[in-house]
């Protein structure tokens, strides 16, 4: 099987996939595909993903683009070892989980922490968007005590893990993690795991 997966070792997208890749044990291609930097896009990268967005993936000529499709057919596709619990309330927290780290926690502790601390000219994020990522944060926690994320790898646990990595690389996201114990305790627990200095970018702390 040929896997080639286009993105950045910075993206905490393209590294929820990479994470997926690596429990699998399963050998890829990274191409990079700076969207940020016209340069450093491939050429008729529009094939590949027609809103110019990252990560995509090619599997034996197969392209599919964006995350959760992407890693919902790594599963079908390559199901031992699977991702996703067989017990469906926790099956179902895991997917709770990854749609709040898409739609409430990914913009505030990324772009709105993270992005403008460490990338730009150390900005403090406003209250608007420190109050979004707590609440965000709390959701996470409940969901995780729920059981929706363990030790154990699922898809949860690749999607949140790469977003706390670059929140708690900066002071102000270390400082709302503090805040919601029992997500530390998780977080603090696999932030070093094997998986995540296989994938650890140089542009994060973890």
């Amino acid at each position: 099987m040929r896997i080639t997966l286009f993105g950045t070792p910075d993206s905490v997208y393209t590294r929820i996939i990479r994470l997926i890749l690596d429990f699998k044990n399963i050998s890829h291609d990274i191409v990079m595909a700076d969207i940020f930097d016209g340069r450093g896009v491939p050429n008729e990268y529009e094939r590949l993903h027609p809103f110019r967005r990252i990560p995509s993936i090619e599997i034996d000529g197969t392209v599919v683009y964006e995350t959760d499709a992407i890693a919902h057919y790594l599963e079908a596709l390559l199901p031992d070892p699977s991702l996703i619990p067989a017990d469906p309330r926790a099956a179902v927290r895991m997917r709770q989980i990854m749609r709040v780290v898409d739609n409430y926690a990914y913009r505030p502790l990324v772009w709105g922490i993270y992005v403008p601390r460490w990338w730009r000219d150390g900005t403090m994020p406003t209250p608007e968007t420190l109050a979004q990522a707590e609440v965000a944060l709390r959701a996470l926690q409940e969901l995780v005590c729920e059981g929706g994320v363990g030790l154990s790898p699922n898809l949860a646990w690749c999607y949140l893990a790469p977003v706390l990595a670059v929140a708690d690389s900066v002071s102000a996201g270390s400082e709302l993690i503090d805040r919601v114990p029992a997500l530390k305790e998780w977080w603090h627990s696999i932030r070093n795991a094997p998986a995540m200095l296989r994938t650890r970018s140089p542009e994060s702390d973890y």
